[in-house]
């Protein structure tokens, strides 16, 4: 059930990512964001869509149909997840991103997308407890 539960939420967030850039492709953002900003956000899509979202769509299907390599394709979903929310949360702090009076409604978007990229990174990554558990799997990957 755990499998089906995480394999759903990794479906969503590959479509959030995809809805995320869409957007942002389609919207002017030359406008709206310092060029620092732009040029910083210009720096995501690549490992988004080429590293996170495949890792994230292999993950969702070795999930969804109970391999091993399920857990290992969400923990570097997860891993990639955290550096790149790290970044972000970074230089966010650095530019003044999170000053509401400032950036207004941009503000609180920023400091979720920071927030729940973290948290699911995070818990993406503590899938590696299990991979551990399954001690045959784990060594022919690490051993």
């Amino acid at each position: 059930m755990l499998n089906i539960v995480m394999a759903t939420v990794e479906i969503s967030w590959i479509l959030v990512f995809f809805g995320y850039w869409t957007i942002f492709f389609i919207r002017d953002n030359k406008t709206r964001m310092t060029e620092a900003e732009y040029k910083h956000e210009l720096s995501f899509p690549f490992p988004d869509l080429g590293w996170i979202t495949p890792c994230l769509l292999v993950g969702a299907i070795g999930s969804f149909t109970n391999q091993n390599y399920g857990i290992f394709f969400s923990v570097l979903a997860g891993s990639g997840m955290i550096f790149l929310g790290v970044i972000d949360l970074a230089f966010n702090l650095q530019n003044h991103c999170f000053n509401r009076e400032k950036k207004g409604f941009d503000a609180i978007i920023s400091i979720g997308v920071v927030i729940l990229t973290l948290a699911f990174g995070l818990r993406l990554s503590k899938l590696l407890k299990m991979l551990r558990n399954n001690s045959h799997f784990y060594k022919i990957l690490f051993m």
